[in-house]
């Protein structure tokens, strides 16, 4: 196996996204070393093939181990990297495409594809079993009622799930969603008994849709839920995941212009300094006001933090859009989550700047 389950405390499933990959990319090295990001193959804004987005990825994460799954069909695209990543999708002789991909790609923890065609899953989830690296085997929230016949089939495919992580995941997540531990308890404890040497992660993304509404604090529930339930499971054998803070699904509607945000994680919640105009100017303001409150950790040194003392010094080469903003709050995130309840260790980047 390229990484022990039982040593990963997390695993952020990022998308290809400008403001995800900018955010990963520039981690600290320790923390890329001790996350695992699942990333789902899409095209790589104007990539037309596929070599550019392992090139994005790898400029990203570096050669480390990564999970790497097929991402969701995009229609009406007629570049060549959409036709190679729908050969990928093709479930002829176990995936065999898929299967020859990711064993051309040594440093790729597999993710299998499951759903599309029930007849040639196992056989690809024994494939990709074998190449020894490890597996992921995803679970939608619509999927979850046949989770026990799943769990078995893995199960016999692995030899009782050895290397496997069953990943659980919800998508959108609510208030709501915290009130579903004793459901998440069981999916846990129907996928142990099928398969003993496997591992669970749970997964979701709670970040608000629209903040009409939203106050300035608000909690991550998905990190909520999973400290409900992590308490009850042995030790190792339960992993955090989500989606680094940015949303489930991808907004939808107009295109006017979007209102100045600075958003500024912490191990269990978020905060939201807003502006009612935009631009450089507006953003500099909230960067001002989020260091001026007592919130805001100075020991905190990562690209993120740097991008927000620019931005409130007046750097308009700093956060001034949309995409600036959600890269420094997904690197912050990223950083935090990974190193969940230790401050000393999320603090401690030997990264030098002025502030």
């Amino acid at each position: 196996m390229l990484r022990n389950w039982s040593e990963v405390s997390y695993l952020p499933i990022l998308s290809m996204k400008p403001a995800e990959m900018r955010a990963l990319e520039e981690l600290p090295g320790p923390t890329k070393d001790a996350m695992l990001p699942i990333i789902p193959l899409k095209s790589w804004v104007s990539a037309r093939k596929l070599k550019s987005v392992t090139d994005r990825i790898e400029q990203s994460y570096g050669a480390r181990p990564v999970a790497v799954s097929v991402g969701e069909r995009e229609v009406g695209r007629d570049r060549e990297v959409f036709q190679e990543i729908d050969r990928l999708r093709n479930p002829v002789q176990g995936f065999s495409n898929w299967v020859d991909f990711l064993r051309n790609h040594p440093n790729y923890i597999p993710v299998a594809q499951i759903g599309s065609d029930p007849l040639n899953e196992l056989e690809q989830i024994r494939q990709l079993s074998q190449l020894g690296r490890g597996l992921v085997v995803p679970v939608e929230r619509q999927a979850i009622p046949s989770l026990p016949v799943l769990a078995q089939g893995v199960a016999r495919a692995t030899d009782g799930g050895r290397g496997v992580c069953f990943l659980i995941d919800f998508g959108t997540a609510s208030k709501d969603h915290l009130s579903i531990g004793l459901q998440v308890l069981g999916y846990f404890q129907t996928i142990i008994a099928a398969a003993p040497l496997s591992h669970v992660s749970i997964s979701a993304s709670s970040f608000p849709s629209n903040f009409s509404n939203i106050p300035r604090q608000r909690e991550i529930y998905e990190r909520l839920l999973f400290r409900e339930v992590v308490r009850h499971v042995p030790e190792g054998r339960l992993i955090y995941s989500d989606r680094g803070s940015a949303r489930a699904e991808p907004l939808s509607g107009g295109s006017g212009v979007i209102p100045a945000r600075i958003d500024y994680p912490q191990f269990d919640n978020w905060w939201f300094f807003r502006d009612d105009d935009a631009g450089a100017s507006a953003y500099g303001a909230q960067a001002r006001a989020l260091m001026a409150n007592a919130v805001w950790n100075p020991d905190l040194r990562v690209w993120g933090t740097q991008m927000i003392e620019r931005t409130a010094r007046g750097d308009h080469s700093a956060i001034d859009n949309p995409t600036k903003a959600t890269a420094a709050r997904i690197n912050l995130h990223l950083q935090l989550q990974t190193f969940y309840g230790e401050p000393g260790l999320a603090n401690d980047t030997e990264e030098d700047w002025d502030g």
